[in-house]
């Protein structure tokens, strides 16, 4: 199954964090046994149209696996179309869609725990990257 084959089965997991989860961070969790790490949190939007922003938000290297990259996003689409960037410019095991962000930004963003009522945009965003 997909936790113990692809994940290794992880018992300590470093979680993404806005701004805080980039590569060296996840090199120092790895250090001290992080079995998985996510990358920060980034904008799926911004994501598919800055090619600099997703360059620099994609920074890894071999010994960083398994890796979770974590998008916020509120269109199926947009998701979708920053899921394929990322598979195709990097080896991931995941791609995650937060849905628990409580910081502001998400309120006027419209994602993250900002969107955990919304059943069917969920549902949507999932089952269009799943198809």
């Amino acid at each position: 199954d997909f936790y113990r084959e692809v994940l290794g089965s992880p018992k300590y997991v470093v979680a993404p964090m806005v701004d805080a989860s980039e590569l060296a961070w996840r090199e120092l969790g790895r250090k001290y046994a992080a079995d998985l790490c996510y990358t920060p949190m980034f904008h799926a939007k911004v994501f598919i149209q800055d090619a600099r922003y997703r360059r620099e938000s994609l920074q890894t290297c071999p010994a960083d696996r398994p890796l979770i990259v974590q998008f916020c996003a509120n269109d199926p689409k947009i998701f979708l179309e920053a899921a394929k960037l990322t598979v195709q410019a990097i080896d991931c095991q995941a791609i995650d869609l937060n849905l628990g962000c409580p910081q502001i930004i998400a309120k006027r963003g419209h994602f993250g725990s900002y969107l955990q009522d919304e059943w069917e945009l969920i549902h949507s965003i999932i089952s269009t990257a799943t198809a």
